[in-house]
């Protein structure tokens, strides 16, 4: 769940051409990282998971496109 202050300025979560690994813990800040194949997103969500499962948990792959907020 994004923060108050992130929602009040809300981004794009969907990049134009890279895949995107979305971090959305409860009453935590958002992170998104983008990275140019979706085999690359994949192994950091491996990493994720094996490193930190609370986050893993509350993850997801957002794959390139749309205007989708």
């Amino acid at each position: 769940m994004s923060t108050w202050h992130q929602d009040q300025r809300p981004v794009r979560l969907r990049h134009p051409t890279q895949w995107t690994v979305v971090i959305d813990p409860p009453h935590q800040v958002r992170a998104l990282v983008t990275f140019r194949t979706k085999a690359l997103a994949d192994v950091y969500m491996r990493n994720l998971k094996e490193n930190n499962p609370s986050a893993y948990a509350h993850s997801y792959i957002l794959r390139p496109g749309g205007a989708t907020k």
